[in-house]
C-alpha cells in the first residue's frame, strides 16, 4: 500500500510543482511591457543618451578646457563636464546627456563639438549611444579642436553625415526600441554626474565646479556617491566647490532620488534636497528635479508596477 501511494504521489508532486512554474511563467509574462517597434528607425525613444570621446596617444592632446555639444538647433550648449580629470591623453571618456530637446533618435540633428579656449585638444574617435547601442562611430586618428594658431575650435557633423555612417539602423541595433527594464546604480550616478556638470556651467553669477583636492579639500571620496536607503530611495551626495579668492568654499548637495508608480508609470522624484552654503539659493533644485525626472520616467503597460530599487542600488523597473 505504501508503495502504491509513493508512486502515485511522486507524478502528483512533479504535475503540482510544474503548476506553480506555469503560473509563476504567466504572472512574469503579465508583468513584462510590450514595446511597439517603431517603423522608422528615427521615431525610436530616447531612454539614455551618451556621446563617448576618446583622446589620442599623441604629446598634449588632453586639454582642460571647457567642452559643449549640441544635437540641435533648440538645445543650448550641453557641458561636458564630470567630477574626474577627464579628457587626457589616451583616454576614452563616457558622458551621458540629459537632454530634454532629445526625446527621439530624430531630434539628433546635428553633432557640434565645440572647445571654449587655446588648450588644443585631439581626437581619435567619436561615438554616439542610444538606449545603449552605438549608432554613429567615427575614427579620426588625431583630430585637433583649437582656437590657437589658425586652427578651428570646432567639430561639426550634419544629420546627413550622422546618418550614413552605417550604423544608424536596425540591421545594427534590433533591439534599440526596447529601455533597459534595469538601470544600475552605476549608471544612475553617470546621469546624474553628466546632468550634475552641464547644470553648474548655468548658475548665474557664480563659478561652481566640481570638488578637488587642490588647497584646500573639497571633495570627499567620488564627486557624485549614490546609497541605497530603502526600496524606495537612492541617497545622493555631490561635492562642489565655489570658485572664490582665496580657499574654495565647498558645496555639497545631498538628495534623496525617489521612486513611485501612478497608473502603470514609473515616477522618480528629487526629495530632501539639501544645499550647505547660503549663497547659492540659485541652484534650482526644482529644475533639476523636472529635468531629471522627465529623463528617467518611465509609461509601461504592466497591470501591477513594482518600480524599486535593490539592495546593491539598482533600478528595477518592474
Amino acid at each position: 500500500m505504501k508503495n502504491v501511494l509513493r508512486h502515485c504521489l511522486v507524478p502528483f508532486k512533479a504535475m503540482f510543482i510544474w503548476l506553480l512554474v506555469l503560473m509563476a511563467s504567466h504572472c512574469l509574462i503579465a508583468q513584462t511591457p510590450k514595446f511597439t517597434k517603431p517603423t522608422n528607425f528615427d521615431d525610436v525613444p530616447v531612454y539614455r543618451l551618451q556621446i563617448i570621446f576618446t583622446t589620442a596617444n599623441v604629446s598634449d592632446a588632453g586639454t582642460d578646457d571647457p567642452v559643449y555639444i549640441q544635437l540641435n538647433s533648440d538645445m543650448r550648449p550641453y557641458y561636458l563636464d564630470y567630477g574626474i580629470d577627464d579628457r587626457e591623453r589616451n583616454r576614452k571618456n563616457e558622458y551621458d546627456i540629459v537632454e530634454p530637446n532629445v526625446r527621439f533618435i530624430k531630434d539628433i540633428k546635428q553633432l557640434n563639438i565645440t572647445k571654449v579656449g587655446n588648450d588644443g585638444w585631439a581626437i581619435s574617435k567619436i561615438e554616439i549611444r542610444v538606449n545603449g547601442f552605438t549608432i554613429f562611430t567615427k575614427t579620426l586618428n588625431k583630430h585637433w579642436i583649437d582656437g590657437n594658431g589658425g586652427g578651428q575650435p570646432v567639430l561639426n557633423f550634419t544629420a546627413a553625415q550622422l546618418r550614413s555612417n552605417g550604423k544608424w539602423n536596425y540591421n545594427v541595433a534590433p533591439n534599440i526600441y526596447i529601455p533597459p527594464l534595469t538601470i544600475s546604480k552605476k549608471d544612475l550616478v553617470s546621469m546624474v554626474e553628466g546632468f550634475v556638470g552641464n547644470y553648474i556651467r548655468y548658475i548665474p553669477d557664480e563659478d561652481v565646479q566640481w570638488g578637488s583636492k587642490g588647497g584646500v579639500n573639497t571633495i570627499w571620496g567620488d564627486a557624485v556617491e549614490a546609497k541605497y536607503r530603502n526600496p524606495r530611495t537612492l541617497a545622493f551626495d555631490l561635492d562642489l566647490q565655489v570658485a572664490k579668492f582665496g580657499p574654495n568654499p565647498e558645496l555639497d548637495i545631498d538628495f534623496d532620488l525617489v521612486v513611485s508608480c501612478n497608473n502603470g508609470k514609473v515616477l522618480l522624484n528629487i526629495e530632501n534636497a539639501k544645499v550647505n552654503v547660503n549663497f547659492l539659493s540659485k541652484f534650482k533644485v526644482a529644475k533639476m528635479n523636472l529635468d531629471l525626472s522627465n529623463y528617467l520616467n518611465r509609461s509601461f503597460n504592466v497591470p501591477n508596477c513594482n518600480a524599486h530599487f535593490n539592495s546593491n542600488g539598482s533600478l528595477s523597473f518592474l
